[in-house]
C-alpha cells in the first residue's frame, strides 16, 4: 500500500485501533512504516496518545455496569514543563523502538496514570451516586445524581439505584435502611437490596443483623424483615455467607453458587431457592444503549429534575438519557455530525488560542463557531437523545475543567452545542419532567468536542467559568425494539 494514500479518516481509525489494542499484525506493521517514514505522522501519533493518557483515569473503557472510580475533581491543566518532558520522552522512545513497542508503552502509561495521575484533584466524601429514583416524594433529600456518603442511607418508599465507586450497582425497594461504611462494605439494617458486583469489586461485603455475605463475583439479593431475620438468594455467580449465630454449618462460611443450589446437601435457613422479584428488590438496571464511559464522565439512568444554572452541581460531567426510541416529527439541525476534533471558541478565546497553541496542534483541530450546522436529521428518523451537563462547584478565581468520553452501541447522528439550538431542541428532545436552563449563557465556549472516526464515540474537554456547559448527543435508535422496551420499562 502506498503510504501517501492513507486519508485522514483511515489514519484516525488506525490510531484508535492502536490505542484500543485492536490492530491486526498487518495494520501494526503499516503503522510502524508510517511512523518511521513520516515525522508529521509520528508527531500526530504522540499528540494522540498524550491526549488519551491525560483524558482517562482508567486504561480501558469501563462498561457502564463497571463504572470508573467516582471522584470530586478540582482539575488543573498539566504544567507546561511536564508536557514538554512527556513529549520529548515520546520522541526519544520513538527513535529507538517500533510502533508495536510504542503501542504497548502507551498502554503501560495509561495504566500508570490510574495510580499516579498528572491531574491534581481533591477527593470528596462521596462513595457513590444515585443513578435512578422512583419515589413518592417523601424522601425529599434524595434526587437523581445525589452523591452517596458514608453513614446511614434511607429510602422511605419506591425504588432507587446506586452506583458505588467500585462499580457495584445497588437496586433497592423501599422502605429500606442501610449503613454505608465505604465502597466495599455496607450493613443492611432492614428492607430489600440487590447487588450486582463486577469483577474488580470481588470481596464486596454486606452485613445484616444476623448474617454476613461476601461476594465472590455475582449478583445476589438480600432482604431483612422487621424482626431482623435475613433471607438470601443468589441470582448469578457465587457468594460466601454465614449466620452470625447459628447451629452447625449455618454459622460457618458456606460457598453458595447459583448453578449448584440444587446440589446443596443442607439448605441453610437463610437461603431462598426461588427468586421472587416482588419480595426482593429488582435486579439493577443496565443501560443497554451506552457501551461505556471514561474519564470524568458519570452516567445516570434518568434525567435530573432541574438543570438550571446552580441547581445540579458536580465536578464531573453528568450524562443521562432524555428521549429514547423517539420518532422526529420535524427535521432536526445538528451543529456537529462529521468525525473530527472541534474547538469552539469565543472571540477572546480565539485570540488566546492562536497565541498560545502550537501550529501542529492547531492543524489537528477544527476551530468552529458553535452555531455551525453540519447536517439536518430527516423527519421520521427514530433517535435516542442524551444530554451532557457540567456545572462545577464554585471555587473562586478558578476555571473548572473536565475531560471525559462516552461510547454508544449505535451511531452518533449529531451533536448540538449551540445555546440557542439547545434551547430550541428542549421541547423536541428534552425530558418532559426536567426544567432546563434557557438563558443565553447556556453554551459551549473554549471547549473541545471530538467525534470518533466510527461515529460511536464522543470525547469532551469542557471548561466553565461560572456557568453551565451542556451538549445534546443524538444517536440512532436501537433496532431491537424488545431490548428498548425492556430498558424503558425497567424491572417492576
Amino acid at each position: 500500500m502506498n503510504l501517501n494514500s492513507i486519508n485522514q479518516l483511515e489514519w484516525e481509525s488506525m490510531l484508535e485501533g492502536a490505542i484500543n489494542g485492536a490492530l491486526s499484525d498487518s495494520e501494526a506493521q503499516l503503522l510502524n512504516r508510517l511512523l518511521k517514514a513520516n515525522p508529521e505522522r509520528l508527531d500526530d501519533y504522540i499528540r494522540f496518545v498524550d491526549m488519551h493518557a491525560s483524558l482517562y483515569q482508567e486504561p480501558l473503557l469501563a462498561p457502564t455496569n463497571m463504572a470508573d472510580t467516582m471522584i470530586d475533581y478540582q482539575t488543573l491543566e498539566m504544567e507546561n514543563e511536564q508536557q514538554r518532558k512527556l513529549t520529548g520522552f515520546w520522541k526519544i522512545l520513538a527513535s529507538v523502538t517500533t510502533a508495536a513497542a510504542l503501542i504497548a508503552f502507551s498502554f503501560v502509561l495509561w495504566q500508570s496514570m490510574t495510580g499516579e495521575s498528572n491531574w491534581d484533584y481533591l477527593r470528596g466524601q462521596y462513595v457513590g451516586l444515585v443513578t435512578s429514583l422512583k419515589a413518592n416524594g417523601s424522601d425529599s433529600d434524595l434526587y437523581v445524581g445525589r452523591g452517596v456518603q458514608t453513614g446511614l442511607f434511607t429510602l422511605g418508599s419506591g425504588k432507587a439505584q446506586i452506583r458505588l465507586d467500585n462499580g457495584v450497582e445497588l437496586s433497592m425497594r423501599g422502605p429500606v435502611k442501610f449503613e454505608v461504611f465505604g465502597q466495599d462494605h455496607l450493613a443492611l439494617v432492614s428492607g430489600r437490596l440487590t447487588a450486582n458486583v463486577p469483577e474488580q469489586a470481588i470481596g464486596f461485603r454486606i452485613d445484616t443483623p444476623d448474617m454476613e455475605v461476601v461476594d465472590l463475583g455475582t449478583e445476589f439479593a438480600l432482604k431483612v424483615d422487621s424482626s431482623g431475620e435475613s433471607k438470601l438468594h443468589v441470582l448469578e455467580g457465587e457468594v460466601e455467607a454465614r449466620l452470625k449465630q447459628g447451629l452447625d454449618f449455618e454459622n460457618e462460611p458456606l460457598i453458595i453458587a447459583k448453578e449448584r443450589l440444587d446440589d446443596l446437601l443442607q439448605n441453610p435457613s437463610y437461603l431462598e431457592l426461588e427468586y421472587d422479584p416482588i419480595s426482593f428488590a429488582p435486579s439493577p438496571d443496565r443501560d443497554e444503549l451506552i457501551r461505556a464511559t471514561g474519564g470524568m464522565m458519570q452516567s445516570l439512568h434518568e434525567a435530573p429534575l432541574d438543570l438550571r444554572n446552580g441547581r445540579f452541581k458536580h465536578d464531573y460531567l453528568m450524562l443521562f438519557p432524555e428521549r429514547l426510541n423517539y420518532t422526529l416529527p420535524d427535521e432536526l439541525a445538528v451543529n456537529l455530525a462529521e468525525p473530527g476534533t472541534y474547538r469552539m471558541l469565543t472571540e477572546n478565546g480565539a485570540k488566546r488560542y492562536y497565541a498560545e497553541t502550537s501550529a501542529d496542534k492547531q492543524a489537528c483541530e477544527i476551530v468552529v463557531r458553535s452555531t455551525i450546522v453540519q447536517d439536518r436529521i430527516p423527519v421520521g428518523t427514530v433517535v435516542n437523545s442524551y444530554l451532557v451537563h457540567f456545572d462545577a462547584f464554585d471555587k473562586p478565581g478558578e476555571r473548572h475543567k473536565a475531560k471525559g468520553r462516552v461510547r454508544f452501541n449505535n451511531r452518533i447522528l449529531g451533536v448540538i452545542v449551540s445555546g440557542q439550538d439547545l434551547n430550541d431542541s428542549d421541547a423536541l428532545l428534552g425530558n418532559s419532567e426536567t426544567i432546563y436552563e434557557n438563558s443565553h449563557g447556556r453554551r459551549t465556549e473554549n471547549d473541545l468536542v471530538r467525534i470518533s472516526s466510527d461515529q460511536h464515540q464522543v470525547f469532551l474537554n469542557f471548561e466553565v467559568t461560572g456557568f453551565i456547559d451542556q451538549i445534546r448527543i443524538v444517536v440512532e435508535a436501537d433496532s431491537n425494539e424488545l431490548e428498548i422496551a425492556r430498558f424503558l420499562d425497567g424491572n417492576e
